[in-house]
């Protein structure tokens, strides 16, 4: 997930995608996005994640964090992704939305529901191009929200926020790849493109930037 492909009718190259990261505990940090928002931390903030952790109340115990720590430096059942999900479940999880779910999608529905209405700006992010492949590193991102939170800062402000700052990124992300293609048209697909903040927000900054843009209408 969350990547970028160059397709035809019968082929397609991936040359871009989020940085990736852990998955701590594996399928269990689907169910408890809490462990997502640590490895987030960590790819933030290395070492210091704990304290920051510790500032959010985000690990359920202390005597977890030890244990988070050394799974995550081991890799002991953290396999790698680069999941736009599972970066909504994580940023909900910091934000105190959601730390555990009990079906598919439901911390990411609760972070667009609070963005709903508010105000917000987009938050820091970069674009790195390592030889062929184009990597988009939100750990920036993730540092605007919890300095955000620490600031006073409203969950429901953040939340716009994030959501602004992938509008953002996506657009800059389709830049980068149309000067190396020349290609013009973008598609968006993916469970996330069912969040009407992000599809719209990102259509309208593609079609700003020039793009041709094209999106599901009959089918999800």
């Amino acid at each position: 997930g969350g990547e970028f492909l160059i397709a035809s009718e019968s082929e397609f190259t991936r040359i871009g995608h989020i940085t990736n990261y852990l998955l701590p505990g594996g399928e269990k940090a689907i169910r408890e996005p809490w462990r997502i928002a640590v490895s987030l931390l960590k790819q933030a903030y290395g070492d210091n994640w704990p304290g920051v952790a510790a500032s959010l109340d985000l690990v359920p115990e202390e005597s977890f964090y030890e244990t988070m720590d050394k799974i995550m430096k081991q890799r002991f059942n953290s396999p790698l992704t680069s999941s736009l999900g599972r970066l909504f479940d994580g940023v909900a999880a910091i934000l105190g939305l959601r730390r555990k779910v009990t079906f598919e999608g439901q911390a990411a529905m609760e972070l667009e529901a609070a963005a709903k209405g508010s105000a917000g700006s987009a938050l820091q992010f970069y674009i790195e191009e390592d030889g062929d492949v184009i990597h988009l590193d939100f750990s920036s991102m993730v540092r605007g929200i919890v300095e955000g939170l620490h600031a006073g800062k409203r969950s429901d402000e953040l939340s716009t926020s994030f959501h602004l700052t992938l509008q953002d990124a996506f657009c800059k992300m389709a830049g980068k790849i149309r000067k190396r293609t020349g290609l013009n048209r973008v598609v968006l697909s993916g469970g996330c493109f069912q969040n009407r903040i992000l599809t719209e927000g990102t259509i309208g900054e593609l079609r700003k930037a020039g793009f041709d843009v094209f999106f599901h209408r009959a089918i999800p």
